[in-house]
């Protein structure tokens, strides 16, 4: 009976525990823990939508990079557009150029979310294993994928394939030193090293002088 209760609970949570066999391809690193975890990903939202100046829109409500349709019930029109992340945007903010589209601010709106994130990753490992290295100049202070200014001095990271906005507390494996980063970006794309980070996370770490460090990163949250 307990087992059987066991099992439902399982099913009911946001964690899939897969056979050793399964070993999916972001988690090649893993060795030996073979848990996944989900973003939150919903597929329809109903909130206020607003303009913003520029090109690009963002929500707090997305994942980084998603492609959505937003429809407005004021006009009975809709548009699909690139949604980023910003914990500031209560709801959802397009270009003013959408205006005589969309209707006066606020209007309301529906999202409908096509494509999760930059590339329709919802998964991560609980844990990566393997070589990092890290990045500063030329990158400071370019744009990047997550849609903010990457800052040389933040704690930040690169993956090549976890879901932008992931948190992941990482350990330098030589001398125990560890620290909490973002993954805004795509990388490194050297063979063989698994994380970028970033260069002010690299001076917490103690890892300028080595270059490259076995590091052991636990994802503290997938995803926004």
């Amino acid at each position: 009976m307990w087992f059987f209760l066991l099992i439902f609970f399982l099913a009911g949570c946001t964690i899939v525990i897969r056979d050793k066999s399964e070993r999916s391809k972001i988690g090649e690193h893993d060795q030996g823990r073979y848990h996944t975890l989900r973003v939150y990903c919903p597929t329809k939202l109903e909130t206020l939508g607003f303009y913003c100046s520029g090109s690009r829109a963002y929500s707090n409500l997305v994942q980084a990079g998603s492609k959505v349709r937003i429809y407005s019930y004021q006009t009975g029109k809709s548009i699909t557009i690139a949604v980023f992340r910003r914990e500031d945007v209560d709801g959802v903010c397009v270009p003013e150029r959408f205006e005589s589209f969309l209707g006066k601010s606020p209007f309301r709106a529906r999202i409908e979310v096509e494509r999760c994130g930059i590339d329709g990753i919802t998964e991560c490992p609980a844990i990566i294993r393997g070589l990092a290295s890290w990045y500063g100049h030329p990158y400071h202070g370019r744009e990047s994928s997550y849609g903010i200014i990457f800052d040389k001095e933040g704690m930040y990271a690169a993956h090549r394939e976890l879901p932008l906005g992931t948190l992941l507390r990482v350990k330098n494996l030589k001398n125990g030193k560890e620290v909490v980063v973002k993954v805004i970006d795509r990388g490194p794309f050297k063979e063989g090293r698994v994380l970028d980070v970033s260069e002010g996370a690299a001076k917490k770490l103690d890892m300028i002088r080595d270059g490259e460090v076995m590091v052991e990163a636990v994802v503290l949250r997938c995803g926004d």
